[in-house]
């Protein structure tokens, strides 16, 4: 008996070929780090270096 490839290989990787901006969960918390951080530097540390306190 011969062995052949199946010859539709549509169902591979068909989700994220169909989806052009695909939000993954690395992606989904590396963001969310960043504004954890952006947000503890503007709240807290910027006003110290404001008033001096860090300088």
């Amino acid at each position: 008996m011969k062995q052949t490839l199946p010859r539709n290989w549509g169902g591979l990787n068909s989700e994220k070929k169909d989806h052009k901006f695909f939000l993954d969960q690395a992606f989904v918390m590396g963001g969310l780090a960043v504004l954890i951080f952006s947000y503890i530097i503007f709240r807290f540390i910027f006003p110290l270096l404001e008033k001096g306190v860090l300088w």
